[in-house]
């Protein structure tokens, strides 16, 4: 074991001694230990949701080798390359892409927004995590609505005080599977912290 090894496995038995746990199975576990590890704040051990099949769904959708699809470039680079390597996925963001930019100008929609309308005709049953922009979210769940998609899991954890709290419980109410959590903390790192921890469950890494 290596030095790197060495400290997140040490930061892993002190985050297992620091808080309670016990309302998670042993998978959700670690994928809350993993975003508590990402943020240093213990709260995710309390604010984190999950739904029923989540975890399930998830490693479904990876044996099928879905890609994930990013709200922001942020989250697509939170996503270590080499798990997703090991298990075969893709990771894109669409964000920057010239026509998601043209038609949301024209529309008078964010990027963001349009990015997961543009996600929706190429990958509708992929995984998507978001973790910037709620009215990514929304979207998802818009579309959802509409019968134009039928993500595999939206990982929902953008970050801020303007709808994204509002966005996630929403989320948690949306029928659609879903790991997510409370309030207006989470973020980029968050969402591919997330992500990451389910390769890690899958690969058995």
């Amino acid at each position: 074991m290596n030095k790197g090894d060495r400290i997140e496995k040490e930061s892993f038995e002190i985050i297992e001694a620091g808080c309670d746990l016990s309302a998670y199975d042993e998978r959700q576990k670690r994928v809350v230990m993993r975003l508590i590890h990402t943020t240093g704040d213990f709260e995710f051990a309390k604010m984190t949701l999950f739904s029923p099949n989540a975890i399930e769904r998830a490693m479904d959708a990876l044996e099928r080798r879905l890609p994930v699809i990013c709200d922001v470039n942020m989250v697509k680079t939170a996503i270590t390359a080499k798990y997703t390597e090991a298990v075969g996925i893709e990771r894109h963001c669409f964000i920057t892409n010239e026509n998601v930019a043209v038609e949301a100008a024209a529309q008078g929609k964010t990027r963001a927004e349009y990015s997961m309308e543009y996600a929706a005709r190429h990958y509708p049953d992929a995984i998507y995590a978001v973790g910037n922009a709620p009215t990514a979210l929304l979207k998802i769940m818009e579309l959802h609505k509409e019968g134009l998609i039928n993500p595999a899991l939206v990982i929902g954890l953008p970050v801020g005080f303007v709808m994204a709290a509002e966005s996630k419980a929403t989320l948690a109410e949306s029928g659609m599977e879903y790991i997510t959590n409370i309030g207006t903390k989470g973020g980029s790192p968050c969402a591919g912290a997330v992500v990451n921890a389910l390769i890690k469950i899958k690969a058995g890494i």
